[in-house]
C-alpha cells in the first residue's frame, strides 16, 4: 500500500519505510495518466534507492489495483502515446 499525494501534473508515491518518488503525469477528468518512465528513483532524506524494471512493474500494478474502486483511478501511459 502506497501513500498518494500530489497536484495536477505530479503525484507523490511514498512508501511504507517513508522512501518516495515523483510521478510525473496529467490530471483528467476521473483521475490521473501517469507517465511510467518517471519511476526511477526512492528517496529518503540523502538516500536514493534506483528502482529496477521488474519493481517498477510491480509498483504500477500496486499503484492500479490501489485505486481500481475508487472514483479517482491511476492510469499509467503507453509508451510512444
Amino acid at each position: 500500500m502506497y501513500t498518494l499525494t500530489g497536484r495536477s501534473d505530479y503525484i507523490v508515491v511514498e512508501n511504507q519505510s517513508g522512501q518516495h518518488f515523483q510521478l510525473n503525469g496529467e490530471l483528467v477528468r476521473g483521475g490521473f495518466i501517469a507517465d511510467p518512465t518517471s519511476i526511477q528513483n526512492w528517496h529518503k532524506a540523502d538516500e536514493i534507492t534506483p528502482i529496477f524494471q521488474p519493481e517498477k512493474d510491480e509498483i504500477m500494478a500496486q499503484i492500479m489495483q490501489q485505486t481500481i474502486h475508487s472514483p479517482f483511478k491511476i492510469l499509467f501511459s503507453e509508451p510512444g502515446i
